[in-house]
């Protein structure tokens, strides 16, 4: 009897040492899998929406790029859910739907925010102010990185810059032989504009703005809603409007757009170091390769233009000398009344970084 009390004894001892041994095996795991998401291996999915279709030139030029380079530059840890063409929401609320969390990175237009983006809606919009797409770019890419910049249009919107395009200048562009050469030719027109100081620059020059996003420019153009189109050649192709023009004006930089990339500053916080600065890698990258790349093609969509009939008005030197008088007196009246330091303090460091103002 006791030999028998002896043995269970013994094994519910050995039962009790199995089990805490296992104890230990899953609380070791436990750590080690702790251990292994400090080490960055778990898996992180970003959501990503723009306002613009795939095959934009945005689409397939910056946002591809970025989203390819980061998930490259993380050996796959960071994964992406793209919602293209407006599927979580409109080109204007993108920077609120970011702020809120719907999306965790957004396509913003500061053109659509001058009220939450002042400096970059008010600066990037001047026209005259560019030189090429690239230099544009680069520079204010910087700037976006540092305060007043960093902190008015972004950090106090709750977001933070990722990537950079300030676009090529915009232009002018008619059907059924209505065509821009000089200022007076815009007086009484209807024209596409998206806010800040294109807008009030239209008006300077006598035209009627009327507001329309990107993705409603080719049925107002259509229906006659606006009598003239203002964009860029390049995103002109990509929303299809080509087939509708008969007139463009060339040489005339009235303006530019300020878009790229941004993410929520609460997500920024919360992604490994090493993300971060993949993140950050990814989008100095794409901002150079994107506007180099927009610049190339922006010249060719031109003389393939030529080609298919479109007739293409080059600007004279009296006419340019007759926008740029237009543009000295929107940009002096305009920066007078901003009455804002910082954006003095901006507009002459842009410069400095590679903006062009004759």
């Amino acid at each position: 009897m006791l030999k028998k009390k002896l043995l269970m004894m013994f094994c519910l001892f050995f039962l009790l040492v199995v089990l805490i041994a296992g104890c230990g095996s899953n609380s070791e795991n436990t750590s080690r899998q702790e251990n292994n998401n400090d080490d960055n291996s778990e898996t992180i999915t970003l959501k990503l929406a723009t306002s613009t279709p795939t095959t934009h030139p945005f689409g397939q030029y910056l946002i591809d790029p970025f989203m390819k380079r980061v998930t490259e530059l993380t050996n796959g840890q960071v994964q992406f859910k793209y919602y293209p063409g407006e599927q979580l929401g409109k080109g204007q609320d993108l920077l609120d739907l970011m702020s809120d969390g719907v999306t965790d990175i957004a396509y913003i237009s500061s053109p659509y925010y001058p009220d939450k983006m002042p400096i970059a809606s008010t600066l990037l919009g001047m026209p005259g102010l560019l030189d090429s797409s690239y230099q544009a770019s680069m520079a204010f890419h910087s700037l976006s990185k540092q305060d007043p910049v960093l902190q008015t249009d972004f950090l106090r919107n709750g977001v933070r810059p990722v990537a950079t395009f300030v676009t090529p200048a915009y232009g002018f562009f008619t059907k059924d032989k209505l065509e821009i050469k000089v200022p007076e030719d815009l007086s009484g027109l209807k024209v596409r504009a998206v806010g800040g100081a294109v807008t009030e620059a239209l008006e300077f020059a006598g035209a009627t703005p009327v507001n329309i996003a990107a993705t409603e420019m080719y049925e107002a153009f259509e229906k006659g809603i606006v009598d003239v189109q203002f964009a860029y050649h390049l995103s002109m192709k990509g929303y299809g409007l080509d087939e509708l023009i008969d007139y463009a004006t060339k040489g005339v930089p009235f303006g530019a757009g300020g878009v790229g990339l941004a993410i929520n500053e609460n997500v920024w916080k919360k992604l490994p170091e090493n993300v971060k600065e993949a993140i950050t890698q990814a989008g100095d990258e794409v901002t150079a390769s994107n506007a180099k790349i927009q610049d190339e093609q922006n010249k060719e969509v031109i003389e393939q233009w030529k080609s298919n009939g479109v007739k293409i008005h080059q600007v004279t030197e009296n006419e340019k000398k007759q926008w740029q008088e237009l543009f000295d007196k929107f940009n002096k009246q305009w920066l007078e009344k901003q009455n804002n330091e910082d954006i003095m303090k901006v507009f002459e460091k842009y410069l400095d970084e590679g903006g062009k103002y004759k």
